[in-house]
């Protein structure tokens, strides 16, 4: 048997056996890869939802940290209100005086005309 002879041969045999090994081994690949794949696939679809989770707690709070804004400067919005209305109303309403401020003044007065 020529080299040639046996060359032609084994290129036979080898593409013969290929035609066969191939589709097994496709078959084998996919019955082993699925349900990896399949465990990839519920993975990333988890790990999706805990990114959409995430985004949307984060947005629910940014709406109430706004909600509360709104609301303190709606309450600071009502007093300054309340405070205006007492200023135009005319209301005379005289203030407290401190009674240390009012104890101390006659004390400090008669050092003061001590010296």
């Amino acid at each position: 048997m020529e080299p040639t002879e046996a060359l032609v041969a084994m290129t036979g045999i080898i593409l013969g056996s290929l035609t066969v090994l191939i589709p097994i081994t496709g078959i084998t690949m996919r019955v082993a890869l699925k349900p990896l794949m399949e465990a990839l696939g519920r993975y990333r679809e988890i790990q999706g939802q805990n990114d959409a989770t995430l985004l949307m707690e984060r947005r629910l709070a940014l709406m109430e940290e706004q909600l509360h804004g709104m609301d303190r400067a709606l309450r600071d919005l009502s007093d300054e209100s309340d405070f205006r209305r007492q200023l135009e109303s005319g209301s005379r309403q005289r203030l407290a005086t401190p009674e240390i401020a009012t104890a101390e003044a006659p004390r400090a007065e008669s050092a003061l005309a001590n010296r």
